[in-house]
């Protein structure tokens, strides 16, 4: 009887129901994180209205921002709003208002330079089997106040068999749910959210196309590999581990061509779902022989510091890694995608030639950067530190 009740209270309205806007309401960015933002929403099949007000909490006219509307996929019941806000001024607050709706919401832009420390938080593997655990996570994430979080795949778990999952939209549903109420910040900012895909988001899982992950795509698309330039500081790139595109060929020379041009950054980051670096399961598995093979090699030659990998169910931290042995500077895999699902044992670190720290707990990471330091915080689910460490920043040498 409790397991009804409970799903009654987070399965989707029916068709024809009145959804509150504010409801389902969340923020990424498609382009430059410091002068934009994107607002997406959630409505019933029966509002199409997507323009917003926002302004300045200080100022007293609204700006009206037009944007799109479209169906979801599979006749779920709801329009997907979506409104870019550009021309915004970097590490600024802003509220905005919905159509139709009278309350205000907050966020904040990035700033444009490092001129104090920059906070972001990292995981995977998210909502997977009750919500609880799920939103425990995320509100003691938003109890650091980081600025955006990464989160690295299998973030709804809508699709749950491979060979005959269907893709879910309660999942995604409650997810969107729950993360409009407690990704907040201590000033009550909403908090954006960037998302690579995994294999859960994915019909049939691996070697598929963007028409397998129609929900993912609507929610989070057009890409499923891009990357973000936040003033000069920051180069994060995201990528597909072979779920709706392959590692190898294409994605991989937009991969060299990205971290080319990312080279100057200070801080260069990368993210995507399977590991090149296991915590849990086999080295030898075919994602990570693959990327091992067409993607490690870029990373360290074009000095990418961190890496964010999921999948795993546990948490590692790899020594500095170039051609998979220690070096004082390689790259340096984190993960393995704790973040609601319940962890996995790990291998143990000192018996694995690759792996400096494990354990098997729920946690997200934690990154601070500022112009000398980045440094990485393992965070359990308590708000227990399991893992720290840090890099210097240095000046990249000519490659």
């Amino acid at each position: 009887m409790r397991y009804l009740i409970f799903l009654a209270l987070f399965v989707s309205p029916p068709l024809g129901s009145i959804l509150n806007a504010a409801e389902v309401c969340y923020l990424s960015w498609q382009n430059d994180p410091t002068t934009t933002m994107t607002i997406r929403w959630l409505t019933d099949l029966k509002t199409t209205s997507d323009e917003i007000e926002i302004k300045k909490p200080q100022e007293e006219s609204w700006k009206k921002v037009a944007g799109t509307h479209k169906a979801l996929p599979y006749d779920a019941p709801h329009f997907l709003h979506t409104v870019e806000a550009t021309a915004l001024e970097p590490d600024t607050s802003y509220q905005f208002r919905l159509p139709g709706e009278t309350e205000t919401h907050l966020f904040r832009t990035m700033p444009a330079t490092l001129t104090k420390p920059v906070r972001f938080a990292s995981g995977g593997d998210a909502y997977h089997d009750t919500v609880e655990p799920f939103e425990e996570m995320c509100k003691k994430i938003a109890s650091y106040s980081p600025r955006f979080i990464l989160l690295g795949g299998d973030i709804a778990y809508s699709v749950h068999t491979k060979r005959s999952g269907d893709d879910k939209f309660d999942r995604w549903f409650t997810f969107l749910q729950s993360w409009t109420r407690c990704m907040k910040d201590s000033d009550g900012n909403m908090i954006p959210i960037l998302t690579a895909i995994g294999n859960h988001e994915v019909k049939g899982y691996y070697n598929q196309t963007p028409d397998q992950a129609k929900f993912y795509y609507s929610f989070f698309g057009p890409n499923s590999y891009k990357q973000l330039l936040f003033g000069k500081y920051l180069a994060l790139t995201i990528l597909d581990s072979n779920h709706t595109h392959p590692i190898a060929g294409e994605q991989t020379t937009w991969l060299q061509q990205s971290l080319r041009t990312a080279y100057s950054y200070p801080h260069r980051f990368a993210v995507y779902h399977v590991p090149a670096y296991p915590s849990v399961r086999y080295f030898r598995i075919r994602e990570s022989c693959a990327i091992r093979k067409h993607w490690v090699p870029l990373f360290e030659r074009y000095s990418v510091q961190a890496v964010f990998e999921n999948h795993e169910h546990a948490y590692k931290r790899t020594h500095p890694l170039v051609k998979d042995e220690e070096h004082p500077d390689g790259v340096v895999y984190f993960g393995d995608g704790s973040w609601g699902v319940k962890p996995r044992p790990p291998k143990k670190a000192w018996r694995t030639s690759y792996l400096a720290k494990t354990e098997s707990a729920r946690q997200f990471l934690l990154v601070e950067l500022t112009n000398e330091n980045r440094t990485f915080t393992a965070t359990d689910i308590t708000g227990k530190t399991i893992d720290s460490y840090s890099q210097k920043v240095a000046p990249p040498e000519k490659f």
